[in-house]
This record gives structure tokens, sequence and C-alpha cells, in this order.
């Protein structure tokens, strides 16, 4: 084993470790061999031979908050949080690139979010990231899948966010983390708070990556999370509880109403007033003209990485009650009947705003044929 590149990897691993980082990794193009095209690390780097990978901690006091729907700050608080450790991610990756290129590695770092390849057929749908830093997590072991198919670490959960920068230099791969050591216990909690039904409760999609199976929920249809996660609806497909996002249209039962609401919600979308909660919000990756909030991100802020913890997020979120928003935009949060009564109650021009009926359009087509 080359001493050079072992000496490399702890220079690298120790400058993440003394930034916050929890924990930090190694791949190359053999060890993320077999994956999709978003594992590709010659994307940003023609000559790309190494990944580095590092995961920073979220705030769980801010989480249990935001879950719980605590006025008047609950939302705003993780929000700026969640954007705060984006930035310091961010940084951190750029930093080191820098820490390589003067050792002589020319090396590209990774934006931690909400980046994708706009080179791909129909890339605002498929959301293709230009580096996929969940797979490189799983392979180099700083992270392992739930069941969601976000990753976390044990005593974290998917209370983690991950970093990333690709290099020239070579560096020695780490393995993943050995499946006993998995914080998942796929109770599959997960699944159940997703608003739209995005991933499959039971069903499981398996794949490769340098010679490693790993595994996590079937895809029902990615729109569903670009709906909710996005803040288009809010209402859980059970009416009990609501997301963030004051949203209330009916549940899309197949992929034709998915493709339906997703247009027409987006495009109303811009007309609510925006939650006056002390949050800037940001741009989407498609620019729809309007800041978006943070509103949803259940199957990942629920995880805490403890059993106890996790069944306590989950009693939490699902008593946390539903938010309506007024003709003058302030929010209310209320048990669901008493959501639903007063959003009954409001103007019926205000209401189609929030729950006009988008299947009418698939229905009148059909009767026309």
């Amino acid at each position: 084993m080359d001493k050079s590149k072992i000496d490399l990897n702890e220079e690298v691993r120790q400058f993440l470790l003394d930034r916050g980082a929890l924990r930090v990794g190694f791949a190359n193009q053999e060890t993320l061999a077999g994956g999709p095209e978003s594992t590709d690390i010659t994307y940003k780097l023609s000559g790309a031979k190494s990944a580095i990978s590092f995961a920073m901690p979220l705030d769980k006091s801010l989480i249990r908050a935001y879950l719980a729907k605590e006025m008047p700050h609950g939302r705003s608080n993780f929000e700026k949080h969640m954007f705060d450790v984006y930035r310091t991610i961010w940084n951190i990756s750029k930093e080191l690139a820098l820490f390589l290129a003067k050792k002589g590695h020319d090396s590209t770092p990774f934006f931690p979010n909400n980046k994708f390849r706009e080179d791909i057929p129909g890339w605002r749908l498929k959301v293709v990231p230009e580096l996929c830093l969940r797979y490189v997590a799983v392979r180099s072991g700083v992270a392992s899948f739930g069941w969601s198919g976000n990753v976390g670490i044990k005593g974290y959960g998917t209370t983690i966010l991950l970093g990333g920068v690709v290099t020239e230099a070579i560096l020695e791969p780490t393995n993943p983390i050995p499946p006993e050591e998995s914080f998942c216990t796929e109770c599959k909690l997960c699944a159940q708070v997703c608003p739209l039904k995005m991933f499959s409760d039971k069903d499981a999609f398996t794949f490769s990556l340098g010679g490693y199976e790993f595994s996590y929920s079937k895809r029902i249809d990615i729109r569903r999370c670009l709906i909710g996660c996005t803040g288009f609806t809010g209402l859980h497909y059970n009416g009990k509880f609501s997301t963030w996002c004051p949203g209330r249209f009916e549940y899309p039962e197949n992929e034709e109403e998915v493709s339906k609401l997703l247009v027409h919600s987006s495009r109303i979308k811009g007309k609510w007033p925006t939650i006056s909660d002390g949050s800037e919000g940001f741009t989407a990756s498609v620019d729809l003209g309007y800041q978006t909030q943070i509103s949803c991100g259940n199957c990942a802020n629920i995880c805490f990485g403890d059993p106890k913890e996790t069944a306590e997020n989950y009693k939490i979120l699902v008593n946390s009650g539903c938010v309506i928003q007024k003709e003058n935009g302030e929010i209310l949060i209320l048990p669901p009947e008493e959501a639903k009564e007063a959003f009954e109650a409001m103007d019926p021009k205000h209401q189609r705003l929030y729950a006009s009926d988008y299947k009418r359009g698939l229905k009148r087509q059909k009767e026309k044929m």
C-alpha cells in the first residue's frame, strides 16, 4: 500500500474533522463502478481520480421544534439552520479543494444541494445531481442507507448533511459501513410521514456499487416528492396532519393525476402569500418566479437514529395539526377537523388557491374521449 496515499488520506481526514465533520470517506471510479451517471466523478473534473465525502450534523432540537410546528419560529429557525449548515459545507468544500490544489492536485467542490445536471433531457423532473453525494457517502463508509433512501449515521440517524469534493489526487478508498452497524431498524415510519407516498413501505430497490450491494425503498414517483417537498401541497393523504405547506389539494391516485397536480400546484402557489416568519426562503432548482420555503423533509427529519427518539418524533409530527393560511396571509395551525372547518368557512375564491379541483380537467378530457 502506497504510504504517500495514506498520508494524504489522513491529512484530508484531519482537515475535515477539525472543521466539524462527523465522518470522512474516500471513493474512486472503481469503487463507484456500476452506479448511475450521477456517480461519475469526472463529470466536472475530467482528470478526477478520487472523491472525498464528509457529513455534518444538524441540530436535533431545531428539527423537533419544526416537526411540532412550534409557532412562531419553528419553521424559520430550522430553515435558517439548515441553510447555515449547507453554507458551512460549501465553504469547507471550497477550502479543501484549495488545500489540495496547493499540494498540486486539481480539485473541484460540489454544491451540497439543489444543483442538478442540466445536460440530461428532462432534467427538471429527473433532478439528477452533478454528483450523488449519498452514493459516494455510502460506498465510502461515511453513512449508510435508511429505508427512506436518505443516509444516516448511528446516533444521528438521517439528521446529517453531506459534502463532496473530487480531486486528481490518488487516495486510498474506504469501505462501506457493515450492515450490522447500520442506524436503520426498518421501522418504516419514514414512509408513513410522506404526505404523497413517494416511496414504498414494502418493496426495496437494490443495486451494486463497486462490488457491494445496497438497497433502500422503491420509488413510486419522484414527482410526488417534488410536489410535497417544494411546498405545492401539504395535507397528508390521511388528512390528519400536514407539512408546513397550507396546500390542501386532493391526493393524486395515479401518474396522470400526479402530472396534472405538479403543473397546477406549481403555477397556483405563486399567488399565495409567503409564510411571514422571518425566513428568506430559497430559489428552487427550476426558477418558479418566487421564493420557496422549507415545508416538508419529513422522511429525513423524523429519524434520529434511535428507535425511541424516532417514535417520539413520529408522535409529535402526526399530532402537530394542519396548516391553513388565511386571506391576510396569517398561518393557523389547528387540529385536523378544526382546520377543515376553518378552511371551508373561508371565501371560496381563497379556497380555490389552496384546494381547487385539479382533477376536473382530466375528467372532462375522459368524457370527451
